[in-house]
């Protein structure tokens, strides 16, 4: 009996290292195509995934199943992107520039977040870090004009145009601005060309297609899969709209904004191509900036041209917005 039992537990377990095994395979595979809510699953679910094979792979290594650390040794290929263990920074402090991102979910006009002082310990908090150059996404008219401090900016706010505000602000002069429309949404982008130490970067700030997920959407799961298609493809597009527009730019290049999905995803990759992702370089832990419900979620980005050297990237947790703001120091 005792002997039928460990067989079955075996094959239970080669079975499991199996599945494991394909879905890595699967999930390298899924970050360059699209497959619309498999590669959205794949995405979210990739720390579990290279956990469960972490397991697997000590288990082979004791009963000297070798095939068993393939998933991990795959996963591993982008383990950086989801996990940083103590980079340092690097001090420059004569040269170098700092740049602020955070997605303020409209500076909590619409009381989404219980606390009273949402609004004023945003402003507050700006103010403390008070970045050379600062990217809001959800922004709103009336309060991101209340920010002091800068000679230039850019709000893009356009009259009877039902589109979500995004806004750059900067210390440097802005010479040249403008809008990247995203076709049948809310969502959009804007990019700044920036006059900094006789040099000209272009920032762009992005809010791509958000999911809009309803707690009795994901009870009920109707219609769950096909809104995760269509708005996984709706990021795809937008991502390729942007990258098109950056490829007409014969200037450096700072992508930046909430593009409401994981690394290790089609859309993540298109935008990232050729370029450095701040966290990757200098970020630490997790860099959550969504809480999906207690999992931890990294969706807003700061991919960096590769003639800029990144000296810092830091994450924040203040709980004034659904996402969480990164400051990243750089160079030129």
């Amino acid at each position: 009996m005792t002997i039928f039992c460990l067989r079955i537990t075996k094959r239970k377990i080669n079975l499991i290292a199996m599945i494991a095994v394909s879905l890595s395979i699967i999930s390298e595979i899924s970050s360059n195509v699209n497959w619309g809510w498999i590669s959205v699953l794949l995405g979210i679910s990739w720390p579990i995934l290279f956990v469960i094979n972490v397991v697997l792979s000590v288990f082979g290594l004791i009963s000297k199943r070798y095939l068993y650390l393939l998933g991990v040794l795959i996963l591993s290929i982008n383990l950086n992107s989801f996990f940083r263990i103590s980079t340092e920074a690097t001090n420059e402090p004569n040269e170098s520039i700092n740049i602020l991102t955070f997605n303020v979910r409209g500076f909590n006009t619409n009381n989404l977040i219980k606390n009273k002082d949402t609004t004023s310990n945003t402003l507050k908090f700006i103010d403390s870090i008070y970045p050379d150059i600062l990217v809001l996404q959800e922004s709103d008219y009336k309060i991101s004009r209340k920010i002091k401090g800068y000679d230039y900016e850019f709000l893009g706010y356009r009259k009877n145009l039902d589109k979500s505000l995004l806004s750059i602000n900067s210390k440097y002069p802005i010479i040249n601005k403008g809008y990247i429309n995203f076709p049948h949404t809310k969502n959009n982008g804007i990019y700044a060309d920036i006059l900094i130490q006789n040099d000209t970067i272009r920032i762009y700030n992005l809010h791509l297609q958000s999911y809009k997920l309803t707690g009795n959407s994901l009870r009920t799961g109707k219609n769950l899969l096909k809104k995760i298609d269509n708005t996984f493809n709706q990021q795809v597009l937008q991502s390729k709209i942007v990258r098109k527009n950056a490829s007409n730019c014969t200037m450096k290049i700072i992508i930046s904004g909430d593009l409401n999905t994981p690394p290790n995803t089609f859309p993540y990759n298109i935008l990232k191509q050729n370029l450095n992702d701040s966290f990757i370089e200098k970020g630490n832990g997790l860099g959550t900036t969504y809480n999906l419900r207690g999992y931890p979620l990294r969706l807003d980005y700061f991919f960096m041209d590769q003639k800029i050297k990144i000296l810092n990237h830091k994450n924040f947790k203040l709980n004034l917005s659904d996402h969480e703001p990164i400051l990243v120091t750089f160079k030129l």
